[in-house]
């Protein structure tokens, strides 16, 4: 893999190194009493550190060590961030903020649309074009992430500005055309449905969308067919074919440490597809370029994670607890198809769940829970109680 350095790579080097500065000189946060009592590391920030630490052993072994290294550095910087930002805001101002940043690639997309078209639409299977908005925001990802927050934590908007995002995300996920954000939307419905969370704009609309569905079933799929090959649900849009190619030159060149964290993908990828820049697969890029030492870590990661979730939504949570429940239906389809958990919606709604885990004990989400033994951490259930 050559090097060549344009204004878009040393704008990144420059933000990251300023992130990564302040999170290094940022002292204020151990100052403060409050955060005395969360100085011991939880299980997931422990197996966090051990996954980046395993990466970084990955950059030793790769064919673009600086690319590798640079990866792995904006992945600690990230997962840091998220961490500091959470542990000293809380849970629901994270999960606020992440429903702006989807708001706002999101309109970014559709402006783009109108005044930049070449950087959102790609030709689809029929040669037609497809609104994916590649070079922005992915489509499919950020609308189906905004349409959870929507529907959880921002469920209270004024009605006129409610519609307004339900509108946004809600078009902008249909015209996607993303099989994966469909299926996720469908399973936080399902889910919804089937434990009926607190909240009587979801509790409606999970409802009354999924009556409608066997009657629009059919003109939907056909709708969908038209502009997606059917035989692509087969091969995964031929991620198949790349998994089975990364799969196998990890194997036989580095099974246990990985050839370069997300190097390998870029290197090795377009061998099967130039059109497929990435792994498509959390995953796979973590196997691929970290070994099989660090795809157990980060199973592990999600081994814990998903039974905090699990034991979460069983308890009925309120609004932001459900809004983590969502989030983490979210971010298994995204990155088990086509996400990274690099700086990317995708990446950031995964890492935010992860926070959450952390920050927030599970058995103190439900509405009707007892008091938070973090003075940091801000949540429904201690609104409902100081109420």
């Amino acid at each position: 893999m050559s090097y060549t350095l344009d204004w878009v790579i040393l704008l990144q080097v420059i933000v990251w190194g300023v992130a990564g500065c302040w999170l290094f000189l940022d002292t204020s946060y151990q100052t403060k009493p409050q955060a005395t009592a969360q100085f011991r590391l939880s299980n997931l920030q422990i197996l966090s550190i051990i996954l980046i630490g395993l990466l970084g052993v990955s950059v030793f072994f790769s064919e673009a060590p600086v690319f590798s290294a640079f990866k792995v550095y904006q992945l600690g910087v990230m997962v840091a961030f998220i961490m500091r930002f959470t542990g000293r805001f809380g849970i629901a101002e994270t999960l606020h903020n992440l429903f702006l940043g989807c708001g706002i690639l999101t309109i970014a997309d559709i402006a783009a649309a109108f005044l930049m078209p070449d950087l959102v639409f790609v030709q689809s299977d029929f040669e037609s074009t497809r609104f994916r908005g590649d070079l922005i925001a992915q489509t499919g990802t950020v609308s189906v992430i905004g349409l959870i927050l929507l529907l959880t934590i921002k469920s209270d908007l004024p009605r006129k500005k409610f519609i307004f995002w339900a509108i946004i995300f809600g078009g902008v996920l249909v015209f996607s055309l993303t099989r994966t954000s469909y299926l996720i939307l469908l399973a936080f419905l399902i889910l919804a449905v089937l434990r009926r969370p607190p909240i009587p704009v979801l509790r409606k609309t999970a409802t009354l969308a999924l009556l409608t569905l066997p009657f629009i079933a059919d003109s939907l799929i056909t709708a969908l067919n038209a502009q997606r090959k059917i035989e692509d649900l087969l091969t995964i849009s031929g991620r198949l074919e790349l998994w089975t190619h990364l799969i196998e030159i990890t194997v036989e060149k580095g099974p246990w440490l990985g050839l370069g964290y997300v190097a390998v993908s870029r290197i090795y990828g377009p061998e099967i597809n130039p059109g497929l820049g990435t792994a498509h697969s959390a995953f796979i890029e973590i196997y691929s370029g970290g070994g099989l030492v660090s795809l157990v870590a980060f199973l592990l990661i999600w081994a814990v994670l998903g039974w905090g979730i699990f034991k979460l939504y069983l308890s009925r949570p309120g609004k932001t607890g459900f809004a983590v429940v969502g989030l983490f239906c979210a971010a298994l389809f995204l990155n088990a198809v086509g996400g990274e958990l690099q700086a990317e919606p995708a990446g950031f709604c995964f890492w935010c769940v992860v926070a959450a885990a952390v920050y927030l004990p599970f058995e103190n989400l439900s509405p009707v829970a007892a008091t938070l033994r973090s003075p940091l951490l801000t949540t429904d259930a201690q609104r409902l109680q100081e109420s």
